[in-house]
């Protein structure tokens, strides 16, 4: 075992005094010296000096070698990491980088700043000593791990480049969240390149925006009855033209669509409301008023606001019969008998 690291953590509440030191073992320390009661009072006991208490541990952990109170092979734990190199990997990089790891270094997760002061983190998973990488970036940012030239160093270099490269990107996401009334993802992440946004009281559009060339007219996919959206779509393919790549993604679909997009209302009532979608409109609320009609095909149940279900129905000329001012037709997702009464005018 010679030349194996162990990993300890000593804390000092009253530093510099050693009153109160406590110290805590990585699993395979406790596992080489699991047989001997009392471990940490013994080492802790009778101490001047930091460099005398590892020592003493030293000394403790060379015995129990000498005497063979060793785990055996099958219970020994699997290190992945070597410490001493991941201590010297952080080194070069800058403590101030590392965000946080985990008690045997085998994850750790680095930050940094971009020209915008935007925090990011990379996140590191150690595998047998092989490191790997993940990113909150919409793209996986192409890092190779070659064993015996590559350096954590050289990881957070390409990590830090990746982030300026996504600069405009960001910044048209930010600005198409601040312009409209966003319904997914209820929590963006730098990671998201789409937006489900409303357009009016039962459409919504699903924009997907390409991190290369956020500006340019993204993939659009249009949400709510046909009756409701054929006017919008009309408007997008008669107006594309008038699309400016300079222009924020929000402030183009204004002009296309000669609207002004909704932002998100704040509305006084309980948070419970806020669980139900309509399935034809995808938004909780529509005029204030949250889906009121559901499927009564128990193994459906999907939910609906009466304004889309109504004219969903009505667009289905084949299916759909009118009894008096009530429409019959089949649910938009099972396809079983469901009605509709006009929606209140």
């Amino acid at each position: 075992m010679v030349g194996k690291d162990y990993l300890l953590h000593l804390v000092f509440p009253n530093y510099p005094s050693h009153e109160g030191c406590t110290i805590n073992l990585s699993y395979d320390l406790k596992c080489v010296i699991r047989n001997e009661k009392g471990f940490e009072e013994k080492i802790l006991q009778g101490f001047n000096s930091v460099e005398e208490l590892i020592d003493k541990l030293g000394n403790l952990i060379k015995d129990h070698h000498k005497r063979n109170l060793l785990c055996s092979n099958t219970e020994k734990p699997s290190v992945a990491t070597n410490y001493s190199k991941v201590l010297a990997e952080i080194d070069a990089i800058g403590w101030e980088k590392l965000s946080s790891v985990n008690h045997d270094f085998t994850e750790l997760k680095l930050k940094m700043y971009d020209s915008l002061n935007h925090q990011h983190i990379l996140n590191v998973k150690f595998n047998n000593n092989v490191p790997e990488f993940f990113t909150e970036y919409p793209r996986n940012v192409n890092i190779e791990w070659q064993e015996d030239t590559s350096t954590l160093s050289e990881m957070y270099s390409l990590f830090c480049q990746e982030a300026e490269h996504y600069q405009d990107f960001w910044k048209a996401m930010e600005e198409l969240d601040a312009g409209c009334w966003v319904l997914e993802p209820e929590n963006p992440s730098r990671r998201d390149t789409y937006r489900k946004i409303s357009i009016a009281p039962n459409v919504s559009l699903k924009i997907e925006v390409d991190p290369n060339h956020p500006y340019v007219f993204p993939s659009i996919t249009w949400l709510g009855s046909e009756t409701a959206v054929s006017k919008f779509r009309e408007k997008i393919l008669d107006r594309i033209e008038v699309w400016d790549n300079d222009l924020p993604i929000n402030t183009n679909l204004e002009r296309l669509l000669e609207i002004s997009l909704p932002l998100k209302q704040t509305l006084d009532m309980g948070t419970e409301n806020y669980e139900v979608t309509c399935c034809i409109c995808y938004s909780e609320r529509l005029n204030g008023e949250v889906p009121s009609r559901t499927c009564d095909n128990p193994n459906c149940g999907q939910s609906f606001h009466i304004f889309c279900l109504y004219e969903w129905l009505r667009s289905l000329i084949q299916t759909t019969r009118k009894q008096g001012n009530k429409v019959f037709g089949e649910c938009p997702y099972c396809e079983q008998p469901i009605s509709c009464n006009p929606p209140a005018s």
